[in-house]
C-alpha cells in the first residue's frame, strides 16, 4: 500500500480586514500518496490557489486566518512549524510552480543563478560549488533547455521556456511534493502539451507527488491519479480519475463543468454554460451554495448545507441529491 505523504484535515481559511472576517476556503479534507497526482480543479475563485499557498505556508501572515484544520506532512503538521522549521520543508521538501514564469523570475539574474539559489539555500547534500553547478546544469537538460544558456536571462526566454526555468528552479532539490498552480496557463496549447509532458516524465523518473492546480479538465484526464472539485471554497466532489471521468454519477457543478467542455467529436449541439457566477466569498449563500446556479436545486438545498455521501470508499459528493430518498431520487445512504 502506497504511504501517505500529505494530508489535509477539516482545512477552514479566512482573509480579515477591518470590517470583516471573510472565509475563502471551508472544511477542506484529502491526502495525497508518494508518487501520485491529484487534480484541483473548479472556476476562478473557488479557492484553488489559496488552498496551493497554504500547503506552503505563503499566505499574508497579517490577513490570513487559519482557525481550524492539519496539514500533515509525513505526519508533521506544518501549521504548528515555526518559521524556521518551514523554511527547511519549502523548497527542499515541498515546491511550487506559480502561473506567470515572469512574476517568479529575477529580470536582472541570470537563469542559472536563480536556479542555483535556491540549491544554496536547501544544500542538505552539503555540496560544493562545482557540485551544485553540475546539478544547474543537470536540471537545466533534464527540462530541455542547454546549460549553455543558464548565463542568459529571463527576457531572452520565450514563454515556454521561461517555464521550464521554474519548473527546473523548482525541482533541483528533488522535492517529495510538487504544487503546480495552472502551470500551463500563458501558454499556447502545443507548448502546454510539451510542457505537461515534460512535468509527467520528471514526476515518474524522480517518483514525486503534485497537487495540480487547473480549471482545465482535459489536462486533469491526462496528468492526474484523483480528482477534487472545488467550488466556493469546499470540495463539493472527490475521487480517483475514473470515478470522476467514466462514474455515472457527479455533482451537479462538476456535471456542468463537463458541460462545457467543447465537443470535438462532430457533434454540433451547444455548449451549456454553468448559469450565473461564482459567489463573491463575503456573500456566500446560505445552504448548498451552489444552490442559486443549480438546476436541481431542491427546498432544503436552500437551507441546510449538504453533507459528503460516498459513492465508493474513495468518491464522495456533497450534495442533496444523493441523501437517499429526496425528491423522487433514491441515491446512496452512507453519510458522514
Amino acid at each position: 500500500m502506497a504511504e501517505k505523504l500529505l494530508e489535509v484535515h477539516d482545512l477552514h481559511i479566512s482573509f480579515q480586514s477591518k470590517k470583516e472576517i471573510t472565509p475563502v476556503v471551508t472544511g477542506v479534507d484529502f491526502s495525497i500518496n508518494q508518487g501520485e497526482t491529484l487534480g484541483v480543479v473548479g472556476e476562478s475563485g473557488a479557492g484553488k490557489s489559496v488552498l496551493g499557498l497554504s500547503l506552503m505556508r505563503l499566505l499574508p501572515k497579517d490577513t490570513a486566518v487559519i482557525p481550524n484544520g492539519r496539514i500533515l506532512y509525513q505526519d508533521s503538521d506544518l501549521l504548528k512549524m515555526s518559521d524556521r522549521e518551514i523554511r527547511k520543508v519549502r523548497g527542499s521538501e515541498i515546491a511550487m510552480i506559480f502561473q506567470d514564469p515572469m512574476t517568479s523570475l529575477n529580470p536582472v539574474m541570470t537563469v542559472g543563478d536563480q536556479i542555483i539559489e535556491a540549491l544554496k539555500y536547501h544544500n542538505r547534500r552539503k555540496l560544493n560549488k562545482m557540485q551544485m553547478e553540475q546539478r544547474v546544469d543537470e536540471v537545466m537538460e533534464l527540462v530541455g533547455i542547454p546549460a549553455y544558456r543558464k548565463k542568459e536571462y529571463p527576457y531572452q526566454f520565450s514563454g515556454g521556456m521561461r517555464q521550464r526555468v521554474v519548473i527546473a528552479a523548482a525541482l533541483v532539490c528533488n522535492p517529495k511534493l510538487l504544487i503546480a498552480d495552472e502551470p500551463t496557463t500563458a501558454l499556447d496549447v502545443t507548448i502546454q502539451a510539451q510542457v505537461l509532458e515534460m512535468i509527467r516524465q520528471l514526476q515518474k523518473k524522480q517518483g514525486t507527488s503534485m497537487i495540480l492546480i487547473t480549471h482545465d479538465l482535459g489536462v486533469v484526464a491526462r496528468m492526474c491519479d484523483k480528482v477534487a472539485v472545488m467550488y466556493a471554497g469546499e470540495m463539493v466532489e472527490q475521487g480517483r480519475l475514473e470515478d470522476i471521468f467514466a462514474g455515472s454519477f457527479h455533482h451537479p457543478y462538476t456535471q456542468g463543468l463537463f458541460g462545457s467542455i467543447p465537443n470535438l467529436e462532430g457533434n454540433s449541439d451547444r455548449l451549456k454554460p454553468i448559469p450565473g457566477l461564482m459567489p463573491p466569498p463575503n456573500h456566500l449563500p446560505e445552504g448548498c451554495r451552489f444552490h442559486p446556479r443549480c438546476s436541481h436545486c431542491m427546498e432544503i438545498c436552500r437551507t441546510l448545507a449538504p453533507s459528503k455521501h460516498f459513492c465508493n470508499d474513495q468518491h464522495y459528493i456533497a450534495c442533496h441529491l444523493f441523501a437517499g430518498e429526496k425528491g423522487g431520487v433514491s441515491y446512496w445512504k452512507r453519510t458522514i
